[in-house]
């Protein structure tokens, strides 16, 4: 069978996509790893319009769950290759599976950079977190750490500095490598304290954790730890099959086209907007669905 559409991705831009392109009658499949993507592991989202407090598990159930109202295929592999297959594309999986589709959705996300040290495997959830937007909400009062340098980490700590009553941030280097008002601001904010030249190597707690040990030999008291060392587009076989890439993440017009023709890209590995939300994402799908439709229709 040759699909009119083939979704790689299962998170929000992936369903997005999915859910509007069956909605334009094409025949479509979303292959994902693992459907719902980074949603999975957001604790609580408190900015999806209409579901305040809602966990980012319960919200991608309801995506998924309206998505096979419309009987599309979701299967769960992961996409090593893709080719260009006369008009369309041809992917192949790690099961060994090969699909051919017209076009081309490619929504696989990003990975969130970890630290790779005791204690963040086990307490992911459960005071770890790395989307600070979903989670930050949580900490009212409380007392929290951010881990990085960059703007991430700088805006991070000056967003829950509005929830927390103090916020640690904890940064290798011997200065904040942020743009320059965004240091500025952390630096001078009363309940942000940086802490300079210093890594985290373990994570403690019980059910939830209770304070970070770092390699000065320091521990300190935390109730949330935000790490933000960074995300990794998940980009590599678009770029060999010639994607336009700018610093590892695809360029896309307000179509959602990229430089191939008849393939298009949504969600957090595009440079569609610096605004990486489930919302975002969701949108980005939704406009890459309707371009493939727009694209099918035209061949």
């Amino acid at each position: 069978m040759i699909y009119d559409v083939l979704i790689i991705g299962g998170g929000a831009a992936g369903l997005g996509a999915a859910l509007y392109s069956a909605r334009f009658s094409m025949k479509t499949i979303l292959i994902a790893k693992e459907v719902g993507g980074t949603g999975n592991i957001a604790h609580q989202v408190d900015n999806w319009i209409g579901e305040p407090g809602i966990s980012g598990m319960a919200l991608m159930k309801k995506f998924i769950d309206h998505v096979k109202q419309y009987n599309v295929p979701m299967v769960d592999d992961e996409v090593i290759e893709i080719k260009k297959s006369g008009k369309g594309f041809k992917v192949k999986t790690t099961s060994g599976e090969s699909y051919e589709s017209k076009t081309l959705i490619y929504s696989a996300g990003m990975k969130y950079g970890k630290l790779n040290i005791p204690g963040e495997k086990e307490f992911e959830g459960k005071g770890v977190h790395y989307c600070y937007t979903c989670d930050g909400p949580l900490y009212k009062n409380k007392v929290v750490g951010v881990v990085g340098g960059s703007d991430a980490a700088g805006l991070a700590s000056l967003m829950l500095k509005d929830y927390a009553k103090k916020v640690y941030v904890i940064y290798r280097k011997g200065k904040l490598r942020a743009e320059p008002i965004t240091s500025e601001n952390v630096y001078k904010e009363k309940k942000i304290e940086v802490i300079h030249n210093s890594n985290v190597v373990e994570i403690k707690g019980d059910k939830f954790i209770n304070s970070v040990k770092l390699d000065t030999g320091k521990e300190i008291k935390l109730d949330g730890l935000f790490i933000q060392i960074g995300h990794i587009p998940l980009t590599d076989i678009a770029k060999k099959l010639g994607v336009n890439l700018v610093k590892g993440i695809i360029k896309v017009d307000k179509t959602q086209s990229t430089n191939i023709n008849g393939f298009f890209a949504a969600g957090d590995l595009t440079d569609a907007s610096k605004l990486k939300q489930f919302i975002t994402s969701a949108a980005e799908g939704s406009v890459a669905a309707q371009s493939a439709y727009n694209y099918v229709a035209k061949q």
